[in-house]
């Protein structure tokens, strides 16, 4: 288990890696800022946000991710699902914190970990469990195992706990987080 957990980790920072080198890269060829965070801030401060509008979306976004990589990890398709998704999910970590430290400075290291917020409480370990359960399932396919009645029953119950987390990462991001990166918008325009 903890040879997993280190492999899991070692892939989402090569991810958060060369997002990072992807930011940087991206600014020096263009000579400007390309990212989308001043349009998404000058959004957030000139109208209300509308929380369920958010949850809805992200439910449908995170949701359809969760219950495809759930399906997924019923097959040997499941390994490298499990590896483009932690390799994305860092690459996207990355990218977004070189943009909050290249657009704020050190400032903007406050709003980076402010957006992790919920990611840091429910999403990471809803997500590791998820790809944990898809990736032990899809090694058995994999190497042709057969999958008994008890393989499936821990399957969908911890593809079940792992999909309460990440629901309740959705919730927070949908209603707390929103209000906080407010804080940290007024914080950072200061």
């Amino acid at each position: 288990m903890k040879k997993i957990i280190n492999r899991f980790l070692l892939l989402y920072l090569a991810g958060f890696a060369a997002g990072i080198l992807c930011a940087n890269l991206m600014l020096r060829a263009e000579g400007f800022q390309t990212s989308l965070l001043p349009v998404y801030f000058a959004g957030l401060s000139q109208r209300k946000i509308i929380e369920r509008e958010v949850f809805a979306q992200l439910l449908w976004q995170r949701g359809s991710l969760f219950f495809f990589c759930g399906a997924v990890g019923l097959t040997a398709a499941a390994v490298p699902l499990v590896l483009a998704g932690l390799l994305w999910f860092g690459f996207l970590a990355g990218n977004l914190m070189c943009i909050f430290l290249l657009d704020y400075g050190l400032k903007g290291i406050l709003a980076g970990i402010a957006c992790f917020f919920p990611q840091l409480l429910f999403y990471v370990p809803g997500w590791f469990l998820a790809f944990f359960s898809a990736m032990e399932m899809g090694q058995k396919s994999w190497k042709r195992f057969k999958k008994g009645r008890e393989d499936y029953r821990a399957y969908f119950f911890f593809l079940s706990v792992s999909g309460v987390l990440i629901l309740l990462g959705i919730w927070l991001e949908s209603y707390v987080n929103q209000r906080i990166l407010l804080s940290v918008l007024v914080f950072l325009t200061q």
